[in-house]
């Protein structure tokens, strides 16, 4: 019986090659979620529970199969595709399908699992992903899943003539650009460049998960043995922190709650001393890249003047705080001092409305015709940008035509004149600004397909602004990233990949291996400055105790106020991994907080040394202080980027 369902999900994100979803209608649903092979899955799920939970990989994979205009024919290379489903699925397709694996153990996986859905056409050898398979060339077409800096002529040399290829290139400040290079002649090639929505590495880093159930005593005790005690932010044992930290690239800084004044003020102290001692770069929060640009020219000593001010969206306490009023003080103070040698950027997408004020204002100073141009291809989403669920209510309920490709070829217009409008930072930050807009539209019409492809998509988004900036500022570039522990932490080591979620985090475990060092913060009591609902009034309310069966129970009961837990491998910490190693309960309060429904609102299961290298601990912590008018100093500029006096 064929699955139509199937044919319908797939359908509704864009799939339309009749023989891929042809051959897609054959292959079992088990094999299509990422819950059938996941550690967090302990029950059976339905056919409706499994194509809600479509492993987001095969999807962006399918994506890509539609973009390469697959047709029936002889021969198709794969290298880094690990997807038993979508390599059945060209199975289907193609006489004989070459796989290039880099992973033994993978490809072991991968051939016994198509022996047992009956599949004998699928070859797989372990080698180099850019070599390709030479001895079985020519192929009609060849598909990358890898990221490449660019294109070997080994590879292209393996097509035949009219066959093409399709590879993610990268990295780059420009965001990961996909080509599709066709071979015309024995010596001439046709190139085509487009943007997808995300790319998603293989999950290669796989999570350490233990079976074995320790009585809490024996947890407690291990946390105890290894934990770093102190005594207030300001005697945080931040040398330690530095040395293990090492020579990291990237160091992520995370929070229980958008509300929580201990984790902002101690990954603030932690972040002054990666810039003093180790020369990080800048600061990369979750905050709107357009908002977090008035505090990069204020602390970089350079404030322009707005017609808008930033941090005025909901909710405004999470950035506009005296806790980071603070820090940009004390950036904006260290600049003056070290010659501008440090920014804060945003890596978020929700600035719609002022990316496109940003990228238009821009241009009229450089480029008139672009301007005008700019001003056309945003006419059909400017309308809605005060409101942009409405526009992607309205194109999923067909009233109105997506405005992607006109957006997306102001993207390519801004990309293709890069040479003319020269390589400055304000080209970069209309650049960075005209993807907010791409992603952001994507983004407002992935709200209707389910919580999962709009968290990827943003998350991807934060991703690949990190790494443009990191791209863009030059090899020697060092970050620090500012956000959610649900961000930041491996979601490979948590509930949320289960639901098919990746995170920052995730991406880049996978993309720095070890020069990531990943720190999450958590609380048992106090208060916390949030809301009930999206959009109503902050409240300081407060947080109840930790649930028993949480890590923050366990932490609590440690009876030790605050320590700093350091979770990476070392054989001195074996058996703190091992017991900790477990799933259990882990709290995560946003900018909501709903009491009433703890359990169900603001937990999940995670494996906590898999999740983070180290972890930060208060057992009673306090709300953040908004920034009002009887909190601030009189002595702020007009100018100032919290937009806080009227003079």
């Amino acid at each position: 019986m064929k699955n139509n369902m199937t044919i319908a999900q797939f359908k509704k994100k864009g799939i339309t090659n009749p023989l891929l979803l042809k051959a897609f209608q054959d292959i079992p649903l088990s094999l299509l979620s990422s819950n059938e092979s996941h550690w967090f899955k302990n029950q059976e799920a339905s056919t409706g529970e499994i194509l809600e939970n479509i492993e987001p990989r095969i999807m962006v994979l399918a994506q890509m199969i539609e973009h390469l205009n697959i047709d029936k024919g002889e021969k198709i290379l794969v290298i880094g595709v690990d997807s038993v489903y979508i390599l059945a699925a060209l199975s289907k397709i193609y006489r004989e399908v070459a796989v290039v694996e880099t992973n033994d153990v993978s490809a072991k996986w991968i051939t016994e699992s198509l022996i047992n859905l009956g599949v004998n056409n699928v070859s797989i050898k372990i080698d180099h992903q850019k070599t390709g398979w030479k001895e079985k060339a020519p192929f009609d077409a060849i598909l990358i899943a890898y990221e490449y800096e660019e294109v070997s002529q080994t590879l292209k040399e393996q097509l035949k003539t009219g066959g093409k290829l399709l590879i993610p290139i990268g990295p780059d400040w420009a965001h990961s650009i996909f080509e599709i290079i066709q071979r015309v002649s024995d010596t001439n090639y046709k190139v085509e460049k487009l943007r997808d929505n995300f790319f998603i590495p293989n999950a290669k880093i796989l999570p350490e998960i233990g079976s074995k159930n320790f009585p809490n005593s024996e947890i407690i005790k291990e946390i105890k043995a290894h934990a770093i005690p102190f005594s207030s932010v300001k005697d945080y044992p931040i040398e330690g922190l530095i040395d293990r930290i090492g020579d990291a690239k990237v160091v992520l800084l995370g929070e229980a709650s958008h509300g929580t004044s201990e984790f902002y003020a101690t990954r603030q102290e932690i972040s002054k001393a990666l810039i003093e001692q180790r020369g990080f770069n800048f600061i990369c929060a979750e905050a709107d890249w357009s908002d977090a640009e008035h505090i990069n020219n204020y602390v970089r000593n350079k404030p322009t003047q707005k017609d808008w001010l930033p941090f005025t969206r909901f909710p405004q306490w999470m950035w506009k705080n005296k806790e980071v009023l603070d820090f940009v003080e004390w950036q904006k103070a260290y600049n003056e001092r070290h010659h501008n040698k440090t920014g804060f950027y945003g890596l978020d997408l929700y600035g719609l409305e002022n990316s496109i004020h940003l990228v238009i204002d821009y241009l009229e100073k450089v480029d008139a015709n672009l301007a005008s141009l700019a001003k056309s291809r945003y006419a059909c989403i400017t309308p809605f940008m005060s409101d942009p669920a409405i526009y992607g209510k309205m194109v999923l309920s067909k009233q109105m035509a997506s405005c992607e490709n006109e957006i997306l070829k102001m993207l390519f217009d801004l990309l293709k004149n890069k040479n003319k409008l020269n390589h400055s930072p304000e080209y970069f930050y209309a650049y960075q600004n005209a993807n907010v807009v791409v992603d952001a539209e994507r983004y407002y019409k992935a709200m209707y397909y389910g919580s999962a492809e709009s968290w990827n998509l943003r998350d991807f988004h934060m991703f690949h602004t990190l790494k443009s900036l990191l791209s863009y500022f030059g090899a020697d570039t060092k970050a620090i990233v500012w956000a959610h522990n649900s961000h930041i932490g491996n979601a490979l080591s948590t509930e949320m990949y289960a639901r098919g979620e990746i995170n920052i985090g995730h991406l880049c475990k996978e993309y720095f291996r070890d020069k990531a060092y990943h720190i999450g913060f958590g609380t048992h009591t106090g208060s916390v400055a949030a809301a009930h609902n999206w959009g109503e009034k902050m409240e300081v309310m407060k947080v109840k105790p930790s649930l028993h069966d949480s890590y923050e129970n366990l932490c609590h009961q440690t009876k030790i106020p605050s320590f700093t837990l350091p979770l990476r491998k070392d054989p001195k910490r074996v058996k703190l991994r091992e017991v900790l190693n477990t799933p259990q309960l882990e709290r995560a309060i946003g900018v909501m907080y709903r009491p009433k429904t703890e359990r169900m609102s603001h937990y999940f299961r995670a494996v906590l040394p898999s999740q983070f290298d180290e972890y930060i601990w208060f057992d009673e912590s306090q709300a953040v202080t908004p920034l009002t008018a009887t909190t601030i100093n009189p002595k702020l500029l007009v100018n100032h980027p919290f937009g806080l006096i009227d003079q």
